[in-house]
């Protein structure tokens, strides 16, 4: 069975008849398949650091970060 199958497709006409199926079929499947939706994109982070603190999270690439003192912080002891 495999071989009368090998035989069919070894022939050029017949191979470039399968391909040029096959290459219509994966057009008209791209085509008509809706495209996926748009992520949306991801919460930016907002880091804050109070008292002199350091403070990071995750991935802070275009992140607003914050540091500073908030005006209530402990005195320190001598």
């Amino acid at each position: 069975m495999l071989g009368r199958i090998w035989q069919f497709v070894k022939d050029p006409l017949n191979f470039a008849v399968i391909a040029a199926i096959a290459g219509g079929v994966w057009a008209v499947f791209v085509y008509f398949h809706p495209a996926p939706e748009a992520k949306p994109a991801p919460p930016q982070n907002k880091i804050e650091a109070d008292c002199g603190s350091v403070a990071i999270g995750g991935d802070v690439t275009g992140a607003t970060i914050t540091a500073g003192s908030s005006g209530d912080c402990p005195k320190p002891k001598p």
